[in-house]
């Protein structure tokens, strides 16, 4: 199983590796290419579109990796639920984007204060329902433990194509605003769907079924990991919301490329998670919990040695980092650091997670972030209002870390063991 483990870990790390730079990438392009001004309307869409996205998809990926994972074998009951998901996240996409269509005014005043907006709205309504089932056909490819193929969907194929397109046009010449970022970044969500897609029908086993129902097992799945997935947007996303409200668009790009740039060391833990997440539920629902304790502890190990060194030379050289995005951006290099402290201790407290939801606590997680959920909010609002963007990075490294750290409080007392003890003994 460990080397089993490893070798699956390694294949998915560099991928994803190449993902989270492809991500970093699509990022610094975006910088260079645009003004500060187009940078920070783009990016701020391209969180909206995240959170959005996460928010209709009422935690359905995390439940199909463990519908996929637990039920090996049981086509009738995957097609059945699968299907299930993908109605009720097209009709709930599709309302939105409504929305964002005939009210795209009132929602750009709502959102950011700012009638700009209003005319990126309506694609980004569009790239809502292309994100959401990327995710949903990701998930369930990770659930059949195609975890290297999971990865290129969810996270490769979207950047990588956006860089070429994006490149291809700045070369020709044309002058690049935010909506032409926003046009090509949903080009990009289309070719990694329909590879999605494609690979999840090429089983025959697979296929959309048109029975009707909602199956309670599936409903009481749903509706912890719906608050676990509005909760963790909060602890991820309300940052950027507050300097969206109290700060200029020059400043939501410093903060989001310093988000982002941190984000690069979570690659480490995303990567592992999409090996032994269906592992913890095919342990789990068979009884064996030693198994699952093991997983938890080689996966641990694994996230620390692969992440320490980047987020340690993240630490040292933000100003080197930062500066890559333009030298106006070197000012958002203390960002950096404090948000690269919250991903260390992100990583080092291991797959709590996912330990949690694919062993049946979704209700225990669901109360972690009940609480890191507000929290994040409340520090950023109040935070971001009073220092700036030094205060949105500060509320935002604090309620990651207060997360994490209560997910393990409740693994230790649902499971019997602390992941942040890397040197454990298991019987």
């Amino acid at each position: 199983m460990k080397n089993e483990l490893l070798l699956k870990s390694l294949q998915v790390f560099f991928v994803r590796g190449f993902g989270a730079a492809a991500g970093f990438f699509l990022t610094l392009t975006v910088t260079n290419i645009g003004s500060t001004h187009d940078a920070g309307l783009f990016l701020f869409c391209f969180a909206l579109i995240s959170v959005f996205a996460t928010l209709l998809t009422f935690g359905a990926p995390q439940a199909l990796i463990r519908i996929v994972g637990a039920n090996h074998g049981n086509w009738s009951v995957i097609n059945y639920q699968f299907s299930i998901i993908i109605k009720i996240v097209f009709v709930s996409c599709c309302l939105l984007w409504v929305l964002f269509y005939f009210f795209n005014r009132e929602a750009a005043l709502f959102l950011l204060n700012n009638p700009l907006l209003a005319d990126l709205l309506p694609l980004a309504g569009l790239a809502v329902l292309l994100f959401a089932f990327v995710q949903i056909f990701a998930s369930a490819l990770q659930g059949k433990q195609y975890s290297v193929l999971a990865s290129m969907v969810q996270n490769v194929i979207m950047p990588a194509c956006f860089i070429v397109f994006l490149v291809a046009i700045f070369l020709l010449g044309y002058e690049v605003k935010a909506i032409h970022f926003l046009i090509i970044y949903i080009a990009s969500l289309f070719v990694a769907l329909c590879v999605g897609v494609c690979f999840w029908l090429k089983d025959s086993n697979s296929y959309i079924s048109y029975q009707v129902g909602f199956p309670a097992e599936l409903r009481s799945s749903l509706y912890p990991l719906c608050i676990v997935s509005v909760m963790t947007l909060s602890v991820q996303w309300a940052g950027q919301f507050a300097t969206a409200r109290y700060l200029d668009t020059s400043e939501i790009a410093f903060f989001a490329s310093a988000q982002r740039t941190a984000l690069l060391a979570s690659f480490v833990l995303i990567a592992v998670n999409l090996v032994v997440a269906p592992k913890f539920a095919r342990a789990f629902a068979g009884g064996d919990y030693s198994d699952v304790n093991r997983l938890s502890l080689l996966s641990s190990r694994l996230m620390v040695v692969m992440a320490s060194p980047i987020l340690l030379f993240m630490f040292i050289f933000p100003d080197f980092l930062m500066g890559l995005f333009g030298e106006q951006y070197v000012i958002a290099a203390p960002l950096l650091q404090i948000m690269a402290v919250g991903q260390f201790i992100n990583v080092i407290t291991g797959s709590v997670g996912y330990l949690l939801t694919m062993t049946n606590h979704e209700k225990d997680f669901r109360n972690v972030v009940l609480f890191s959920g507000p929290l994040a909010i409340i520090l950023a609002f109040v935070l971001t209002k009073e220092f700036g963007v030094i205060g949105a990075a500060y509320a935002t490294a604090i309620a990651l870390a207060t997360q994490n750290l209560l997910a393990v409080a409740m693994v230790k007392k649902r499971l019997g063991f602390n992941t942040l003890n890397i040197f454990r003994k298991i019987v």
